[in-house]
């Protein structure tokens, strides 16, 4: 297993330990194994993040602010506490119309 950049059995305040950077989509890595990554995103306003077509199934939470997910061309609105599932095989993107905190973990079939 890979390490993340927080430690095993050790508290923290996700939201607290991830700061805005200007005109930057920050990445920390939770959790890396095999078949699963978790990742936290900070993302400033008017960033996107796309993603081609991929094998790969994504859980995302919205820890704080608000965040756009397309997926395959249909928008979903989303602000803190709203989760969504993104299939694989899907193209998506997640849009900062305001800046946004956010999880997603990958699962590798």
């Amino acid at each position: 297993m890979e390490k993340g950049q927080f430690e095993e059995s050790k508290k923290f305040n996700l939201a607290d330990a991830l700061d805005y950077i200007s005109n930057t989509i920050v990445v920390k890595n939770i959790m890396v194994e095999n078949n699963c990554v978790i990742q936290a995103f900070v993302f400033d306003y008017g960033k996107v993040q796309s993603y081609e077509k991929s094998p790969f199934s994504r859980f995302i939470y919205i820890i704080e602010g608000k965040a756009e997910v397309v997926i395959n061309d249909n928008s979903t609105f989303m602000q803190k506490g709203d989760s969504i599932l993104i299939p694989g095989h899907s193209t998506c993107s997640i849009e900062a119309n305001h800046k946004f905190k956010m999880i997603c973990t990958t699962i590798k079939d």
